[in-house]
């Protein structure tokens, strides 16, 4: 028996039923607490390999490409001899073997998604992929992370996985944004309200010179008791946003695009003292922070 349960049964038996229940409570908080330490430092340790990726695409462009619904009416093909890095479920778009991304990119795991949700995104990996694609998943302490759901599925593991710390919540603002430590991903980089900030940090790191953002729609505002519908891919297909989306009040999402643009704002700025210009190649959404281009403009001229 080990120490953990040896404690809970000594609270089981010989403690009345309030003062076990509070004592068991705790005793279960501090184990959960500990283990997250452990899994925090090998996560660390783990993230150090990213280095490899350091201005590894110098000078090259690249495209982001996220899951919009706007991306319903848009050609994607020109993009098959292009770097590519995809974010979420984008495995699911029709010509998704035809654009073959180089990277895909999960955000940190967080309520109130779980191995259910985690087990439907690696199995559309194993379905749109080839072996040539590299992962970045980004880690949070969480019960349903991304590196707990490897743990626990080892079948989905292979040898292009790495992963992203976030367990040190760091914020970017006015204070952090030339810092950039806060944008290293072999360390531990400032956290995401979104998939994109990961994908952005990680082309930035990369060394790419042009970054074109696709699929960013970001036009919950138009509608905030839509919680359906928000990608170019039917619901049911994927995995659904809707209960996570229901908890947010018109409140919360005015606070929530306040931050985002005002982040977005900032990694413009942090990418351009890098030499790199971002743009929004996105067909339509609410997005104004990065100049407007169309993909087939972008797609019929040549990278200087």
């Amino acid at each position: 028996m080990n120490l953990k349960s040896t404690i809970k049964s000594l609270i089981y038996w010989t403690l009345p039923n309030g003062i076990k229940d509070i004592l068991l409570s705790m005793y279960s908080n501090q184990f959960r607490n500990n283990d997250f330490n452990v899994e925090k430092a090998f996560v660390k340790k783990l993230s150090k390999v990213n280095s490899k990726f350091k201005n590894i695409h110098h000078g090259e462009r690249c495209f982001i490409l996220a899951t919009g619904p706007s991306i319903k009416a848009q050609d994607l093909t020109g993009l098959r001899s292009e770097l590519s890095i995809a974010v979420s479920q984008f495995f699911l778009h029709k010509d998704i073997k035809t654009i073959s991304p180089k990277y895909h990119i999960l955000a940190p795991s967080h309520h109130p998604f779980n191995f259910n949700d985690l087990n439907k995104v690696f199995d559309g990996f194993k379905q749109s992929y080839t072996d040539d694609v590299t992962y970045f998943l980004g880690y949070a302490p969480y019960i349903y992370s991304n590196y707990r759901f490897l743990e626990n599925y080892p079948e989905y593991k292979n040898n292009n996985q790495y992963f992203v710390n976030y367990s040190l919540n760091k914020s970017l603002d006015e204070s952090s944004y030339l810092n950039s430590e806060v944008w290293e991903i072999d360390k531990s980089p400032f956290s995401v309200r979104t998939v994109i900030y990961s994908a952005i940090q990680v082309a930035i790191y990369m060394g790419c010179k042009e970054i074109y953002l696709i699929g960013c729609d970001h036009d919950y505002l138009n509608d905030t008791s839509r919680v359906t519908n928000h990608h170019f891919y039917k619901e049911e297909e994927g995995i659904s946003d809707a209960e996570h989306l229901s908890s947010f009040t018109t409140e919360r999402w005015f606070e929530e695009y306040y931050f985002r643009w005002k982040q977005y704002r900032l990694m413009k700025q942090y990418a351009q003292t890098k030499g790199c210009q971002i743009f929004n190649a996105t067909q339509g959404g609410m997005l104004d922070v990065f100049p407007r281009v169309t993909l087939e403009s972008v797609l019929s001229k040549n990278l200087d």
